[in-house]
């Protein structure tokens, strides 16, 4: 995987200045924006999949971008689903155990126990994030390989999809981290610096994620296949 390449491509783009500017105040549209920005790192993708030669994408076809993002979105919040489930048991084992606490004379052991079961679900819930991360990375590569969010869904052909290259796979994710430390990078010297920062790191994890794809499918299963919008 060409990592330098996937950094510096971007600058190459005669227009690249524009398209990060129109990304960056897209982003400040709550919820459309932050969509919009997954389908426009899936499409950088899928160009380089598929070898285009133009490989960062413009912002002409806002509503292909958006389609495309919101099947991103569901893709990564039904991977997402088992960690959020147990986040959601953990603050009902606190609430529970701070109303019990109030009404009970023995708090002390109520807190106790409150304690040790977070101790419990936390790690699993970290473990989680660690196995579901790179297999919603699968569920992407497998939604841009048949332009299909049902196939993206069905979680044992990720999981072979996975398993197939779990190495590679796992690097990406490790190189997705990287991004999301560039992204925040404009924060440092002024906040709505993230913004465009953000819209750079999801250009440079597209590229990556389509360097990953290209090196690993089929010649011929990475051609060009229109996104199926999602239906909900």
């Amino acid at each position: 995987m060409d990592i330098g390449r996937a950094f510096s491509y971007v600058f190459e783009d005669e227009e690249w200045l524009t398209v990060i500017l129109i990304g960056g105040l897209l982003l400040l549209i709550p919820i459309f924006g932050q969509i919009v920005l997954i389908g426009f790192m899936l499409e950088a993708a899928r160009n380089v999949a598929n070898g285009s030669p133009r490989r960062l994408p413009r912002w002409s076809n806002i509503g292909e971008k958006f389609s495309q993002g919101l099947a991103g979105f569901v893709i990564g919040l039904v991977y997402a689903l088992p960690v959020l489930l147990l986040a959601f048991v953990l603050v009902c084992v606190a609430i529970s155990g701070a109303v019990a606490a109030g009404g009970s004379e023995d708090g002390g052991a109520v807190g106790g126990l409150i304690g040790l079961t977070s101790l419990c679900l936390v790690p699993l819930m970290v473990l989680l994030g660690l196995v579901l991360q790179p297999l919603m990375l699968a569920g992407y590569g497998r939604y841009l390989q048949t332009g299909s969010l049902g196939a993206a869904l069905r979680v044992g052909d990720v999981w072979a999809m996975l398993r197939a290259d779990l190495g590679g796979w796992v690097v990406l994710w490790l190189l997705q981290l990287v991004c999301g430390v560039v992204a925040g990078l404009g924060s440092v010297a002024f906040v709505i610096g993230a913004l465009f920062t953000g819209v750079y790191a999801q250009a440079v994890f597209g590229h990556l994620l389509g360097q990953h794809l290209r090196r690993s499918a089929q010649p011929s299963t990475m051609d060009y296949v229109s996104p199926t919008p999602p239906a909900f």
